[in-house]
């Protein structure tokens, strides 16, 4: 068997860790997953790495042999991804600062978005700027994955959300309004101890479980543990199969779950904007600046912000 760049990370966190919980917390999964996944590599091996005892899990000889590789592969790993990533970032600022415009395909414009409640806005502002237009439109969880795009010309706009202080600046090229402030939410259920709040902060719930839905919007997930990690919050994540099995587990619980603004209403559950400043994002309009769409990007953003009032004040 190959052992793959995951499997090391995997391993080096139940060593770090020592225990399968406490691997499970750091790499933001369930400690089930992490027991399937530990199996499977020493399956694939065909010797123990580690021992599991009641008071925590250490290395076995092989291992140590194992682990110590990886100490020394998985720091220049992460150095080569990096700095690749430091590179595409940079050929696609040179991209959109020295290639003209390519010409739009017909007369569609291509808009992007993540899933928000603000992309009929603007398909209809659009429409009513460029009438007699037609459109192509994109949806990704992934605001990188959408920038990329834009930054490859295969987008002409795109609605997405910015992390400051834990996203990169926009690319060069590109210019951008802020269409709204929002935060992520946690929904809870009628008899959790902070129903009946108006917000809520992490370190405010209950050190019990929160639960992600484990069966779309990664970035969701992502970006809920990086608020976890930065408050310092005492929260344990779990996943679910989706986003009823997360709000039954909310009701019938003290379990909260996270969501993006503004997800659709569920019977029994309320959901809360969270107050800490590593939850709180900016909402933006991005467009190339030599685009087709670069004339009218100003005069979008502010229809986008008058059909959609910023849910947080500055």
């Amino acid at each position: 068997m190959t052992l793959e760049i995951h499997d090391l990370r995997i391993l080096r966190a139940i060593a770090e860790a020592g225990s399968l919980a406490g691997a499970a917390r750091a790499l933001g999964t369930n400690q089930g997953n992490i027991s399937r996944q530990l199996q499977r590599i020493e399956r694939g091996t065909g010797v123990a790495l580690f021992r599991r005892a009641p008071r925590g899990t250490t290395p076995t000889d092989a291992g140590h042999l194992v682990l110590s590789g990886a100490e020394t592969l998985l720091p220049l790993i992460d150095w080569l991804l990096d700095a690749a990533a430091r590179e595409a970032t940079e050929q696609r600022a040179r991209q959109v600062t020295e290639q003209p415009a390519r010409p739009a395909r017909g007369d569609a414009v291509r808009i992007g978005s993540v899933g928000h409640p603000v992309l009929p806005a603007l398909a209809g502002a659009l429409c009513t700027l460029l009438p007699g237009t037609a459109l192509g439109i994109h949806t990704d969880d992934s605001s990188s994955a959408l920038l990329d795009l834009l930054v490859g010309q295969e987008l002409e706009a795109v609605v997405v959300r910015h992390f400051p202080g834990q996203d990169e600046p926009l690319p060069a090229g590109v210019a951008s309004a802020v269409i709204a402030r929002e935060g992520l939410l946690v929904g809870i259920g009628d008899r959790h101890p902070l129903a009946g709040r108006g917000s809520a902060a992490l370190r405010d719930l209950p050190a019990g479980t929160c639960v992600l839905v484990d069966s779309r919007n990664h970035t969701l997930r992502r970006r809920f543990g990086a608020a976890i990690e930065r408050t310092g919050a005492a929260l344990r994540l779990s996943c679910a199969a989706d986003e009823a099995a997360a709000s039954a587990l909310a009701c019938a619980s003290r379990a909260a779950f996270a969501a993006f603004p503004t997800p659709a209403p569920l019977p029994g559950i309320a959901f809360l904007p969270l107050a800490d400043p590593a939850a709180r994002y900016t909402l933006l309009l991005a467009w190339p600046r030599t685009g087709r769409l670069a004339p009218y990007g100003t005069d979008l953003a502010e229809r986008l912000r008058r059909a959609y009032p910023s849910p947080l004040s500055d």
